[in-house]
């Protein structure tokens, strides 16, 4: 099971992540054109911002899958093996926690930020809330498949990023 969910979801965040910059680029490059030329547009930094949060979310998603969130575990390497992995799991569960608030919150305020627009664009602002749930469901399993990966191989170390070594 956590191979097929694993291969469904893939490189998922990457690919989302990588258009939502793709369209920051954009959206930036009018605005710096449409000043330039004395007819600044006035949606663009809007548009950017709102973009960017759902960029930083994704992106949290996938430095989940990837491991790469910043971590101190200078402790946990010195533990045996079992203890390491009691210790991951232990985090893990943490980290399951505050995703579920995430969620829960999340869908909460895009109940009740759907009828308030944008300055600007005017479109609801649960829609950029909207992320909140969104990325909070893909960690959440992105965590899961982690935990059963460290379980599996018994140690959370023998499948972890690559690290930053100041030797």
């Amino acid at each position: 099971m956590a191979a097929l969910l694993r291969g469904r979801l893939g490189r998922f965040e990457d690919w989302v992540a990588s258009a939502l910059m793709a369209a920051i680029l954009v959206v930036l490059a009018l605005q710096v054109g449409s000043r330039v030329i004395g007819a600044p547009l006035s949606w663009t930094e809007e548009v950017a911002r709102h973009l960017f949060i759902w960029m930083v979310f994704f992106g949290a998603s996938g430095a989940i899958r990837d491991r790469s969130h910043v971590s101190i575990d200078l402790a946990v390497r010195a533990l045996p093996r079992r203890t390491r992995l009691l210790v991951a799991l232990s985090g893990n569960v943490l980290v399951l926690f505050f995703l579920c608030n995430v969620i829960y919150w999340g869908v909460l305020a895009v109940a009740r930020m759907w009828s308030i627009p944008t300055v600007t664009l005017e479109i609801p602002f649960g829609a950029i809330y909207l992320v909140l749930p969104i990325a909070g469901v893909l960690m959440t399993l992105r965590t899961l498949l982690q935990m059963a990966e460290d379980t599996e191989r018994g140690d959370p170390l023998a499948i972890g990023a690559t690290a930053l070594h100041l030797d």
